[in-house]
């Protein structure tokens, strides 16, 4: 144990001597930034936060598809703690009393929790479905592929919302359409575009 006697977290950040208040606002902010950067690259080395932070502290972390912000979420929370303690500090080595920190890192924690649950938010309308319902493809016109052949099945090419796409396709009147030729969908029949030539 002599190694770590002298050990003290506060001097190494070069806050050492701190006391009363200024000690609450230190411990507030060094355990909100190290929770912060725990999490977030626990975050990058493959989402197991939300599994270490589940396990650990009994809290939901929903970092999925649709997670919607809630003022109490565990990244709320860190955000919080780590402006509140900046904030208290900053105000209190600017010669601010203890009031004006406290209700200056109320603020500041508040605001901060605002505004990461403006930006996860702002993530989930960020992501988008990829899938396209065949039906969006009817009224497209594009070009077949792969000959369709008489009473059969043959390829189209087709742009379905901006994104060209190839799909199985027969013809409407089960005529054959050659390769090349410019047809246009006007239905879909399972998993096949039904189309004719334009």
């Amino acid at each position: 144990m002599g190694l770590l006697d002298g050990f003290d977290i506060f001097s190494l950040l070069g806050l050492g001597g701190i006391s009363g208040i200024k000690l609450l606002f230190a411990a507030s902010a060094l355990v909100g930034g190290i929770l912060f950067v725990l999490y977030f690259f626990l975050l990058m080395i493959g989402g197991i936060a939300t599994d270490v932070f589940d396990g650990l502290f009994g809290i939901e972390v929903d970092v999925g598809a649709d997670a919607s912000f809630k003022a109490l979420t565990f990244q709320g929370i860190m955000a919080f703690m780590m402006f509140f303690g900046l904030a208290g500090l900053y105000t209190m080595e600017s010669n601010g009393g203890a009031s004006l920190a406290v209700v200056a890192g109320a603020l500041a924690g508040g605001v901060s929790m605002y505004f990461t649950g403006k930006l996860f938010e702002l993530f989930v309308t960020l992501q988008q479905d990829g899938t396209t319902e065949l039906s969006e493809a009817i009224g497209s016109k594009g070009q077949t592929y792969l000959r369709i052949s008489e009473g059969g099945l043959g390829q189209v090419t087709v742009e379905v919302n901006g994104i060209q796409r190839t799909y199985n396709a027969r013809s409407e009147d089960g005529a054959q359409i050659g390769t090349g030729d410019f047809i246009e969908v006007v239905d879909t029949i399972g998993e096949v575009l039904v189309v004719k030539r334009i």
